[in-house]
């Protein structure tokens, strides 16, 4: 299936070029996975100012955007490990930030609508054309609604991952009129969306295959609790749905060659996390105590289980252990949790940032790492601590479901701590747990290895992944000999 299999991988962020969270990594980790299995992946991904890479200049041509017209300028990262081009556009792409602008709809629009005349003007038209989230959705739509008049698409099989099912995409109708199909798309059993245009429904609507980032997941975002809108539009296409977790860089995460923690080490010599774990005391300024270490490494929204944190971090503090926090947000969560360190002085660090190198010493450095995501759909953050032996603690939901094994449950054959229940006695009653194992230290010991030994590299999500590309060209075989778009 691999061999001469033509991806086209069409993303908002890529690692190391342009990154903002998990889709970054995902976009730049995956298809380096899928070609070195057989497969002939190129990259697109949107330009930025902030995108400090030499490029080579591979052409430009009109977009029609409604009534006007943009000029697409289409570079090529050089060297990049797999080929990858930027969508150039100097109104909709010549500034700072990724996401977050007033007409972020419109400037996807347009990417969107440049994909599509790239791969049209392009020598490379790709058997496979695999979405991610809302701003790459329409490029489904433009391909399905044109192939009747350009037979070639109808060769194109789609699919369409959803990273984040919450952030759709949602638009006041002008924009679907930028995209140039005719109207009657614009209905409720398409693109039509309370009246307004929702870009992620288009994506589920004509793709072959959805896949969310993890099995858990996919069931979730069936129901009204997690499904934001658009169960409805799920169970419809519940067929198509697929759920393949992430993975993560294991060379690029790996305490053993780590350059920017203290001390490295490995599951065969767990002692130079010890090390680790004084020098974070000693630069956070901590008691350096052999106590419990907690971590969180988190963006500061309400959704990564915040409201959870206040109760658990004084129960955490109260019994002289001691916590660490980088990550940056709102302000009302730096505010709430600025006041433990006066109150706890000695125990807390709060690093109201986000520090790459930080990051990786407080992996290495602490104990035990706390993700009580309300929903999370895969989560990247507990493997990179399973990584480096730090014992998670997470909410039953999403990826962290699928990818941490109860040690309550499991005794013996855990890789963390898991609570069912989204509240704080059930969040507090599981860190509780932990605590009693750290203080067992050979139990404790074991935990750790049985956490770094944990297979999270992408060799088995990248073959699930061709395997969902072969399903997605026998959809649209099925689709194409029923005469349906």
């Amino acid at each position: 299936m691999s061999n001469n299999l033509k991806v086209l991988f069409v993303a908002a962020e890529c690692t190391p070029f342009i990154k903002v969270g998990g889709l970054g990594d995902v976009t730049g980790e995956l298809p380096l996975k899928l070609k070195e299995l057989g497969a002939d992946v190129r990259v697109v991904i949107p330009g930025n100012k902030d995108l400090d890479y030499p490029t080579e200049y591979k052409g430009d041509f009109p977009v029609k955007m409604g009534w006007k017209e943009e000029t697409c300028i289409v570079r090529e990262i050089i060297n990049a490990p797999v080929t990858t081009f930027v969508i150039d556009n100097y109104h909709y792409f010549g500034r700072q930030g990724v996401y977050g602008h007033r007409d972020d709809s419109e400037r996807f629009a347009f990417f969107c609508s440049a994909v599509y005349e790239m791969i049209m003007r392009f020598d490379f038209m790709p058997d496979i054309l695999h979405l991610n989230d809302w701003h790459t959705a329409p490029t489904a739509m433009l391909i399905r609604e044109n192939e009747r008049e350009h037979h070639q698409l109808s060769q194109i099989s789609i699919v369409y991952t959803i990273h984040n099912l919450e952030y759709q995409g949602v638009s006041d109708r002008s924009i679907f009129n930028l995209f140039g199909v005719k109207e009657v798309v614009f209905k409720v059993d398409k693109v039509e969306y309370y009246g307004c245009f929702n870009a992620m429904k288009t994506g589920i609507n004509y793709a072959d295959i959805i896949n969310a980032v993890s099995k858990t997941s996919a069931k979730e975002m069936l129901s009204p609790k997690f499904g934001f809108g658009l169960e409805g539009v799920l169970k419809n296409r519940m067929q198509a749905l697929r759920g393949v977790v992430n993975g993560i860089n294991q060379n690029t995460w790996d305490p053993e060659t780590d350059k920017y923690i203290w001390s490295n080490y490995s599951k065969d010599n767990i002692s130079g996390k010890k090390k680790n774990k004084k020098e974070l005391q000693k630069a956070l300024g901590l008691k350096i105590e052999d106590v419990p270490l907690f971590s969180v490494i988190s963006r500061l929204v309400p959704n990564k289980g915040l409201d959870l944190m206040n109760r658990a971090f004084e129960y955490i503090l109260k019994a002289n252990n001691q916590l660490v926090l980088l990550g940056s947000g709102e302000k009302y969560y730096e505010k709430m949790f600025a006041e433990l360190s006066e109150k706890y002085p000695g125990l807390v660090s709060l690093n109201f940032e986000f520090n790459s190198e930080k990051a990786r010493r407080i992996y290495a450095g602490s104990d035990i790492f706390l993700m009580p995501s309300l929903y999370e759909p895969c989560g990247l953050s507990q493997l990179i601590a399973m990584r480096y032996g730090t014992v998670p603690v997470v909410h039953k939901t999403g990826g962290l479901a699928d990818t941490v094994i109860d040690e309550t449950r499991n005794q013996g054959s855990g890789t963390g701590f898991i609570f069912n229940t989204y509240s704080n006695e059930a969040f507090i009653r599981t860190i509780r747990k932990a605590i009693n194992l750290y203080n067992n230290k050979k139990a404790w010991a074991e935990l750790v290895k049985r956490a770094m030994v944990r297979d999270s590299s992408w060799d088995s999500p990248a073959s699930e992944y061709l395997s969902i590309y072969s399903e997605a060209k026998t959809e649209n075989n099925k689709r194409k000999h029923k005469g349906r778009t």
